[in-house]
């Protein structure tokens, strides 16, 4: 394990103009096409700032998961999940905020069912992308 802190380095650029899409960067890695969605008057056509937010939660949230299923023997299918990041206002100053995360994590034909939920409940509290943000947050675990 590397010794922390660990360091991330994203980039983007763009242009003038809501309706222009705009590249994000990480590594050596393909650009990420990012616009402004179509519910705050934008092209759409591009990932939107809310969904990878709500990516980079469901994407931690099973890399943590995927490596205490490994670290504790348990195998799977495969997870699927799916996150519905609910935007508002807030109510002290109405300015636009997350406030809601509902998150579906399935899990398909674990060799161990009660483990395989546990680890996930352990998952949603050691995942460093949702120990760090304040956004409320309703989990629904399905073993099938």
């Amino acid at each position: 394990m590397s010794k922390f802190p660990i360091k991330f380095e994203v980039s983007a650029i763009a242009t003038p103009g809501v309706s222009l899409p705009w590249k994000s960067f990480t590594r050596d890695l393909p650009p990420i096409p990012v616009a402004i969605p179509p519910e705050l008057n934008g092209p759409g056509k591009a990932y939107s700032p809310e969904d990878l937010y709500g990516l980079a939660v469901l994407n931690c949230l099973f890399a943590v998961y995927k490596y205490l299923c490994e670290k504790n023997n348990i195998q799977f299918e495969k997870v699927e999940g799916k996150i519905i990041v609910t935007m508002d206002r807030n109510t002290e100053n109405e300015e636009l905020i997350i406030s809601h995360l509902d998150i579906t994590i399935n899990i398909s034909k674990p060799s161990d069912g009660s483990k395989a939920k546990e680890l996930l409940e352990k998952t949603l509290k050691v995942c460093p992308i949702t120990n760090s943000i304040k956004t409320g947050k309703t989990c629904h675990i399905n073993i099938l």
